[in-house]
């Protein structure tokens, strides 16, 4: 559908509107008594959050992508049906292949005052099939209100059960990189994906003075960010999900990038949540696979 239709069918005056976003691709805008947020139709990412008089919770890149074919740096990527490398070595895209396609809007609602849902959806094609020749259906519920509430869920349309790795690779905006912590993963286990994939165990507070990508396993609980330059703290509760990804790209990597800004590292960090590395997921023919994060922020006492 075009912006006028998709208009036409799914917007709630003066609460979801949709408009043409850069590269003409089509976005949705919600605004209600507790927060503002964007969407993008491509992709299904979310990227921008934030309640009345806060700060945005999500960074995404002033250097993104608009394009097809490319992915939109920042916000909340959708990785499916698999996290990371091509895990046949195929050459097909890292991280799957449904952040750059074009996703159909399912539903809007406005389910009471201030808070707003919205359902995307994708489902399987010529083209999908070429590259992973299985049937699916697979929708994002996006709730925004006091807090961001994301569902992704996968149905097995198909007659044979697959199996699938994927996240919700959030990227949440901070004050200074180097200042951040993220409590929640002492002791445990993770992959070093900078040391070649070695095995740690966590001690303490994750804190940053250069490249982290780690994979975070079993992982029990919620966890937290703790920003004193934002004077904020940002609580991830999590649902479908023992694994959690921690990244940030630092500086040699971030100059690499084209669609980063240089010093964009010191102002990101990535806490995403997976199924990742052994945690696979088998979904049988007729069934559902369900993952969810919650994202709540507070304030937090500023040095």
């Amino acid at each position: 559908m075009n912006i006028s239709e998709l208009s036409q069918h799914f917007a709630i005056p003066g609460h979801v509107e949709f408009i043409e976003g850069p590269g003409g691709l089509p976005q949705i805008r919600i605004a209600n008594t507790t927060a503002t947020a964007l969407i993008s139709v491509y992709g299904a990412q979310v990227l921008s959050y934030h309640r009345h008089g806060e700060d945005e919770l999500l960074f995404l890149s002033e250097r993104a992508y608009y394009a097809d074919g490319k992915a939109i740096k920042g916000g909340v990527p959708v990785c499916w049906p698999w996290f990371g490398a091509d895990p046949e070595g195929k050459g097909r895209p890292a991280h799957g292949f449904v952040r750059t396609r074009m996703w159909t809007v399912g539903a809007t609602a406005q389910p009471e005052p201030g808070l707003t849902r919205i359902e995307l959806q994708l489902h399987d094609d010529d083209t999908t099939r070429a590259l992973w020749p299985h049937r699916f259906a697979l929708s994002l519920v996006v709730t925004i209100g006091d807090v961001l509430d994301l569902a992704l869920v996968t149905h097995n349309t198909g007659e044979q059960a697959f199996d699938i790795t994927q996240a919700l690779h959030t990227y949440f905006a901070v004050g200074d990189i180097a200042q951040v912590g993220i409590a929640g993963l002492d002791g445990s286990r993770y992959l070093d994906k900078v040391r070649d994939f070695a095995v740690f165990d966590q001690s303490g507070t994750v804190m940053f003075d250069g490249e982290v990508d780690r994979i975070y396993q079993r992982v029990q609980g919620p966890l937290t960010i703790s920003d004193p330059v934002l004077g904020r703290r940002i609580d991830i509760d999590c649902s479908g999900s023992t694994t959690t990804v921690v990244w940030n790209p630092w500086k040699e990597i971030a100059i690499a990038m084209q669609d980063l800004a240089d010093d964009d590292y010191r102002r990101l960090v990535c806490v995403e949540t997976a199924n990742a590395a052994d945690e696979i997921v088998t979904i049988e023919p007729g069934t559902q696979y369900r993952l969810g994060a919650r994202y709540r922020h507070s304030s937090l006492a500023r040095p």
